[in-house]
């Protein structure tokens, strides 16, 4: 007769069931965790933009903020009082102004764009008696275009329909409900007042969660900083300079729509191999072939003595001896920020990129050590 052994029998194998209960309660508590990291994430989605301004706005002035407070002798709470007041009057009033108007400008441009194709009248040539070079050359463009009309029509048509369907879009989601954007607004800046307050502590319980070593994080922090920096200011602050020196050399010469102008040219500053030279080079060629000789003069010699050398003065001092990202990617970081997160894209699609740089620098800094010391 075969008895059952008892549990507690030498001779019997222990089955291992406290690694078992270890694993799955591990499993638990990291999804567990993530579930509840994943809802409170959740949380701030609605507030996304306001809460990315904020931190874009911060990242920007951020060292204005830095000597205020060592200069004179200020705490870091009416430091940053300070600070959110001066980017009220000096930035956030004169950009709601600013894309009020620019949003009139399209529109009326893109009115008389409109009204000028549809009627049928696509082939308008200027006054031979006045302008004869530029009707000789308009002559000579319209008819190497008068086999394909239809198409080249249908394709302004799209272009300006798009770009004006997308500022319309813009300005209206600022100027269609106050409220919401009042309620934004104050979320910025609520947000912004405590980066500036708290940031550098914020930045440390940051830091204090990287899975890195202390070194590691250091180099981390550094080097985005290097990129931030040079995307920021080298890059985006140089390309708002020139599109503003564009601006008022085109209001001063009375071009129709100088803000829109003056801002595609500041956007041509990441054309690789085009630059500013995307607006101020036909706009000096129609003045010449007008007539308008000493206009054209002035646009020739503003845009390449002042416009063009702030590339070369300019963008060096903010980048010099910082990592900084390739044009390509800039110019593409731009088109899909403006693509994805609307006029908020123009600096969050870099910084996103520049981000990504910093973590790939990381990677290969860190491959790199483990490559050196195998060897």
């Amino acid at each position: 007769m075969i008895f059952p052994r008892p549990d507690n029998d030498p001779g019997q194998p222990k089955r291992n069931t406290s690694n078992g209960s270890n694993r799955l309660a591990d499993f638990l508590a990291l999804g567990l965790g993530g579930l509840i990291l994943v809802l409170g994430l959740r949380l701030f989605a609605p507030f996304f933009e306001p809460i990315a301004w904020a931190i874009i706005l911060a990242l920007f002035f951020y060292p204005i903020n830095v000597w205020l407070t060592s200069h004179l002798r200020i705490t870091h709470s009416i430091a940053a009082l300070a600070m959110c007041v001066l980017i009220i009057l000096f930035i956030i009033i004169p950009v709601f102004a600013l894309l009020g108007s620019l949003t009139t400008e399209v529109l009326r441009v893109y009115n008389e764009i409109q009204n000028h194709l549809q009627s049928g009248d696509f082939s308008v040539l200027p006054d031979q008696t006045k302008y004869p070079y530029l009707y000789k050359l308009a002559s000579r463009l319209f008819e190497t275009l008068r086999a394909n009309e239809a198409t080249v029509k249908d394709t302004i048509i799209g272009l300006s329909k798009n770009m004006g369907e997308f500022f319309l879009r813009q300005g209206t989601v600022v100027f269609k409900n106050i409220a919401n954007v009042i309620f934004s607004a104050a979320l910025m800046l609520v947000t912004l007042y405590y980066l500036f307050r708290d940031g550098e502590r914020m930045l440390g319980t940051f830091k204090s969660l990287l899975p890195m070593k202390d070194q590691t994080v250091d180099k981390f922090t550094h080097l985005t900083a290097d990129v931030l920096s040079a995307t920021l200011y080298g890059n985006l602050l140089t390309a708002a300079i020139q599109g503003a020196l564009g601006i008022f050399i085109l209001w001063i010469l009375g071009f129709s729509a100088p803000l829109l102008w003056g801002m595609i040219m500041g956007l041509g500053t990441f054309i690789p191999m085009v630059g500013t030279a995307i607006v101020w080079v036909p706009a000096t060629l129609y003045l010449f072939l007008t007539g308008l000789y000493l206009k054209g003069a002035i646009l020739l010699s503003f845009s390449v003595l002042v416009i063009s050398q702030i590339d070369y003065f300019l963008r060096p001092y903010f980048i010099s001896g910082k990592t900084q990202l390739h044009s390509l990617f800039l110019f593409f970081s731009i088109l899909g920020g403006l693509q994805t997160f609307g006029f908020l894209g123009l600096i969050l699609g870099p910084i996103l990129i520049a981000l990504c740089v910093s973590i790939l620098e990381i990677y290969k800094m860190n491959l790199l050590g483990r490559t050196r010391q195998n060897g």
